[in-house]
């Protein structure tokens, strides 16, 4: 009997190392430095968008819902920020909706004077971005740059006082 136990113990443990190897690998392959995942999402007048549109500038990525009071609260300082940097970098707002909420989505935009390139994830929290982002909160703020690598995966907030600092370092302007 105490073989046996002993045995189980030795496969558990085994067992979680391998599965913790396994998701440390995955999440290891999104970090700064590396090529970022790519996109193609809906934009509000129905085409189709593509994250190698953007290549050449840095891109900041603001991943949202609707639903989300933190993620609107955001937006309007987002709006802001595209005022004073708009030379070398692109703002992207990808929104994970459901995709049946699409007209929900256009009219929050439209009523919040919201600007630029705003897009919808074609299934939501299951969107093969948002999956190899492995983002499970929102809101969630990526930075990618002009050679479509990424800079940082959980970059600030728009209303934090040391994204203008991370753009200040990098020359963006």
């Amino acid at each position: 009997m105490r073989n046996f136990l002993l045995f189980i113990v030795v496969i558990g443990t085994l067992s979680f190392t391998i599965s913790s190897k396994v998701s440390e690998n995955k999440e290891n392959s999104i970090i700064a430095g590396k090529l970022s995942p790519q996109f193609l999402f809906e934009n509000t007048e129905g085409r189709l968008i593509e994250s190698n549109n953007f290549i050449g500038k840095f891109v900041y990525i603001d991943i949202w819902s609707t639903q989300c009071t933190p993620c609107t609260k955001e937006s309007g300082v987002i709006e802001n920020l595209k005022k004073v940097y708009s030379k070398n970098i692109e703002f992207v707002s990808i929104s994970v909706d459901h995709y049946a909420d699409k007209d929900k989505w256009k009219k929050y935009i439209l009523e919040n004077k919201l600007t630029g390139n705003q897009l919808i994830t074609d299934k939501g929290w299951y969107s093969s971005f948002i999956r190899a982002y492995n983002i499970k909160t929102i809101p969630r703020y990526i930075l990618i740059d002009p050679n479509g690598m990424i800079v940082d995966t959980h970059a600030p907030r728009p209303s934090q006082k040391k994204l203008h600092k991370l753009f200040k370092k990098l020359m963006i302007q």
